[in-house]
């Protein structure tokens, strides 16, 4: 089904939501500062933990990253200005998790600036695909760079991704020119629009954009419409605050209850109004799990939920169900721009998967 991307002007900030018919997949609102992932900051080296093997570094202002030197090239020193870029944003009382490993993400490759090295996404299977794609990173990456190519990479011409490392190499020399003109630590470079970020990871999907404001979006391939209310239309603040509460209801009846901790996110999956047919008890409770599956792949991407996750479904007596139920949960995944890794049933019983954060 072909999606549609909503974009709302309120209070002076820009709302964008991400609609696949009915269904609510992705949301996120202008911020206004504070730490993101992706963005890129001079750093310096504040307070070095050697029992930790790690550094804290001051950000400008008040906001200070965790840098472990495994994230490093070479160990900073007390005082020492760096290049670092955001891998996790803050949370709770956690600093921000740092890297000095720069990659600048484009909608083919993937810029490594500050290493040489060539790589190809793990979602590319086919052998031959691959062996043309590393041929080609090889052949195009900037001098004394490297480039990682993403899945969409495998359907691309090759000037297509010849044109985006460019666009990547030209963006990280604005990061040197903006670096030189500094010295205390501040902002190199921020997130990327979200809007140009949406319509990358979501190319060749996008039926249309409804926007209240149709004159400030202009360059991009797919039909723009406008509308006073897009959010209204599509109901998303409903749908919004119905995703975001700790309960969340699914069609059949059962329901999900969400957790979040500092270690990691919690989600319980419960039958709740439930019953199921006369097929039997093991049939009853893969129905529920598969809409549940189904489900927390969607809840995942638009919490933003990253780190350690443990799903506890219903239980089922048959490796045959759990099986089902790892398969729908990694499908549904597909859809996620952001890297998510079912490790499998524990076993407790438990689905154990990790996501990176930062969408």
């Amino acid at each position: 089904m072909s999606k549609t991307i909503l974009i709302r002007h309120e209070a002076g900030k820009r709302e964008i939501a991400l609609m696949d018919g009915k269904r609510l997949l992705y949301f996120s609102h202008d911020e206004g500062g504070g730490i993101a992932a992706e963005q890129i900051y001079l750093g310096r080296a504040d307070r070095i933990v050697k029992g930790m093997e790690a550094a804290f570094v001051k950000l400008g202002g008040e906001m200070v990253g965790f840098l472990p030197f495994s994230e490093c090239r070479e160990k900073p020193r007390s005082g020492d200005r760096i290049i670092v870029q955001v891998k996790k944003p803050p949370v709770g009382e956690k600093a921000a998790y740092l890297t000095m490993d720069i990659a600048l993400a484009g909608r083919f490759v993937l810029l490594t600036p500050l290493t040489r090295r060539f790589a190809v996404s793990k979602k590319i299977e086919d052998e031959e695909t691959r062996s043309r794609l590393s041929d080609l990173a090889s052949r195009i990456a900037p001098e004394g760079m490297g480039l990682v190519m993403r899945t969409e990479s495998a359907e691309a011409e090759e000037n297509a991704i010849a044109e985006d490392a460019a666009i990547l190499e030209a963006a990280w020399k604005d990061v040197l020119q903006r670096r030189a003109q500094i010295t205390e630590p501040g902002l190199l470079k921020g997130r990327e629009d979200a809007l140009v970020r949406l319509l990358r990871d979501e190319h060749g999907q996008i039926e249309s954009i409804l926007t209240d404001r149709p004159e400030e979006i202009s360059g991009v391939s797919v039909p723009v419409q406008s509308c006073p209310n897009p959010f209204d239309l599509y109901n998303v603040p409903a749908k919004l605050e119905k995703s975001l509460n700790r309960k969340v209801w699914l069609d059949c009846g059962g329901y999900l209850v969400i957790d979040p901790t500092e270690a990691m996110t919690v989600i319980d999956v419960n039958s709740g109004k439930f019953t199921g047919n006369k097929s039997g008890t093991e049939n009853t409770f893969l129905k529920l799990n598969l809409e549940a599956a189904r489900e927390i792949a969607r809840l995942l991407r638009l919490r933003n939920i990253g780190g350690i996750i443990i799903i506890d479904f219903v239980d089922m007596q048959t490796e045959e169900s759990r099986e089902a139920v790892r398969n729908a949960l990694e499908e549904a995944l597909k859809d996620d721009p952001v890297k998510a890794v079912v490790h499998g049933f524990t076993s407790l019983g438990l689905v154990e998967m990790t996501r990176k954060k930062g969408q």
